[in-house]
């Protein structure tokens, strides 16, 4: 037989406040490949640290400690975790099976460490706990197993990486004595089948006496060692078992798989911190869907209009002390006809379309066939409000919309026109051409009727919007401020030029700076346009940004939690070959799960809520007269996938410190964990 294991001078001492308690005190052992050994003695004799050293738990304060040439007394934490993962195999006194995995998946586990595909592990551990008499129990879980049923699956466990070492923590500890020997007499008979070397800590002389010898510790020495009157076992050579490389362990899908199924553990906590991240999650995608929508619908908007249109207006004087308030600012250089003409020469513009605001307090009615509404005046240069600020083409449903530049006449909305037909068998078409009468009211009492005609109607659910043409402004405006020549002394309020191309605005804006007139292009309107809508969205974004950060509290706390009840499972993987890298890993991968399952729930929720508001508001503009507004809530790809990463970012976050804090337990102490 070949020297296995030696221990020369072996101390372990620990720092008991001011105490210096010596649980190992020069202990000198050499074991043999293949034997068997009991520890035997007292508690607190050392058993359990001479244990935890030759696993590789622990390490020696002093002396030299080899097994199979390796020093572990100077390994580092690399050649020690793959110490227990390959050369060790424990059987523990509890038997410390992971209480959410099957029997066959407990024996499995320390494959799955070493990167053994899950066919092949599976395999592998359904054949051990055939030898060991639990082919019938491959699917229950230790809950549904007796004491020796789950003894019998730890020892399953420990060998199913083909160990040369077995270490036993009080095996029959909690069985009662027919199932230990039973126990007993199955270690000893995989001792003498497979040649491992097996080492056992027992209180129990029966159980001593099934091994070849006894070393009996007392305060941290070797008091004696006896040779048993057991048969001895017939010593086979060990097998040969494949080096698995240490950093060819848990693999992505195990590991994904880990996580998923430690999250079913507490099923009800882990929906209540997913739900955190969701809220952030649904806050995020809706409020920046809206941003979205509102730029593509801004955009669109412009892009109907044309870019090649430009808006001149007039310069007014500077204010000085001597402003009114309460009067009318005359522009220094009004936009009057001749002004129009002027643009209207140009060959780089196409049309120019006049504007003519009037009173925003107007009282106006419009008579038809003895029939009086109040209305309301909507639109500018012959367009209807579709968005938020900015008109496109109305939608008619009879008749032509008031087109570019000098415009006469009115249009409907569909709304309006409903009223007006109201108890009679007339159809929209039938409006179109008639005579209406416009009267307006000053608000000193005065009226005044003008005369008008109905040239269109637009689709729309309001009751009391029109659009009117530039004529007829142009006759209210001079009336209501008793100023008959006021193209010529106030102008127009804007000239809405379009030229022929976008090549030709520039050009265009180089004429009316000439003409000392403000002018800007609606590239470079939609261009600040978006610069507003880009820091909205930021801020919204922002809302559900804290909403996720406050979210982050919830998965560290539950990963906090997660810890204090998995302390022994932590103990139990470093001694089965988990390396601290894995456990972090294994509890930020529960993490980053948390917040990539509440950030998918909460794209969905913000999508479905973004939408819902978005009807919701598109019935209440229709009802308005707002109509041909797109959808204002968007989720574009990016946006979907930025809000998954960040809510995997928040679960990293929330897990960073709970998984490195789990990576630091000390095995030994995770194991004595309750």
């Amino acid at each position: 037989m070949t020297n296995n294991i030696q221990l020369v001078e072996i101390c372990r001492h620990f720092e008991l406040g001011s105490t210096d308690v010596k649980a190992l005190d020069k202990i000198n052992l050499e074991i043999d490949q293949g034997e068997f050994v009991a520890l035997v003695g007292p508690s607190g004799s050392g058993k359990s640290t001479l244990l935890n050293l030759l696993g590789g738990l622990d390490r020696s304060t002093s002396g030299e400690l080899s097994i199979q040439g390796l020093g572990l007394q100077n390994a580092t934490e690399e050649e020690l975790t793959a110490h227990r993962r390959h050369n060790v195999g424990f059987i523990f006194q509890s038997f410390n099976l992971l209480p959410t995995l099957t029997a066959l998946e407990n024996v499995a586990l320390p494959l799955m460490l070493s990167g053994v595909p899950l066919k092949e592990r599976h395999a592998r551990a359904a054949d051990l706990l055939q030898r060991v008499g639990l082919e019938h129990r491959l699917d229950h879980r230790p809950a549904e197993m007796s004491g020796g049923e789950q003894q019998r699956a730890a020892i399953a466990r420990a060998l199913v990486n083909n160990p040369q070492l077995i270490l036993a923590d009080e095996p029959t500890g909690n069985l009662d004595s027919s199932t230990g020997n039973e126990v007993m007499r199955l270690l000893r008979k995989l001792n003498a089948e497979s040649g491992v070397t097996l080492i056992v800590v027992t209180h129990d002389p029966e159980v001593a006496a099934y091994a070849d010898r006894i070393v009996y510790l007392r305060d941290g020495r070797v008091e004696k060692i006896e040779e048993t009157q057991a048969a001895p076992a017939i010593k086979a050579s060990p097998d040969s078992k494949p080096e698995l490389a240490l950093n060819g362990g848990l693999s992505f899908r195990d590991l994904v798989r880990t996580a998923w199924d430690n999250l079913r553990r507490r099923p009800v906590r882990n929906v209540l911190t997913a739900a955190g991240v969701l809220i952030g999650i649904v806050t995020l995608v809706a409020m920046v869907s809206f941003g979205v929508g509102v730029q593509n619908e801004v955009n669109r908007n412009f892009e109907a209009l044309g870019l090649e249109n430009i808006f001149i207006s007039p310069t007014f004087p500077e204010e000085d002390d001597s402003f009114d308030p309460f009067g009318v600012a005359e522009p220094e250089q009004p936009l009057t006809p001749e002004t129009a003409m002027a643009f209207r020469d140009l060959p780089e513009v196409q049309t120019v379309t006049p504007v003519l605001n009037l009173p925003s307090n107007i009282e106006i009615s419009l008579s038809y066939e003895g029939v009086a509404v109040p209305v309301r005046l909507s639109g500018e240069f012959g367009h209807s409000p579709r968005g938020p600020g900015m008109p496109v083409p109305a939608e008619m449903v009879a008749g032509v919309l008031l087109g570019e530049g000098d415009t006469q006449g009115l249009t409907l909305i569909e709304g309006l026109a409903d009223q007006l037909l109201e108890d009679t068998d007339l159809k929209y078409e039938d409006l179109v051409d008639q005579p209406v009468i416009l009267t307006i009211r000053l608000p000193r009492g005065e009226t005044k009727e003008f005369a008008s005609r109905i040239i269109g109607v637009e689709s729309g659910m309001g009751s009391k919007t029109i659009v009117l043409g530039l004529a007829e402004r142009t006759e209210i405006k001079a009336w209501w401020y008793g100023r008959p020549d006021t193209l010529q002394t106030d102008g127009y309020d804007m000239l809405v030029v379009r030229a022929v191309d976008q090549l030709a605005v520039p050009t265009v804006l180089e004429v009316a700076e000439s003409m000392e007139l403000e002018a800007q292009s609606l590239g470079t309107i939609l261009e600040l346009a978006n610069r507003v809508l880009a820091i909205m969205q930021a801020l919204l974004g922002s809302v559900g940004g804290l909403a996720l950060l406050v979210a982050t509290l919830g998965v560290a706390n539950t990963m906090m939690m997660a810890i204090y009840e998995r302390t022994r499972e932590i103990g139990v993987l470093k001694a089965l070959g988990a390396t601290s890298r894995e456990v972090r890993r294994m509890f930020t991968a529960d993490a980053i799960l948390l917040g990539i399952i509440g950030g998918i729930v909460g794209v969905i929720l913000g999508t479905l809520l973004g939408r819902l508001v978005d009807w919701i508001g598109h019935l209440y503009l229709e009802s308005e007269g707002v109509v041909g507004i797109g959808q204002m809530s968007i989720v574009p790809p990016w946006l979907a996938i930025g809000a998954l990463i960040f809510a995997a970012f928040i679960g990293v976050l929330g897990g960073l410190y709970p998984a490195a804090r789990a990576a630091r337990l000390d095995p030994v102490v995770a194991l004595k964990h309750e």
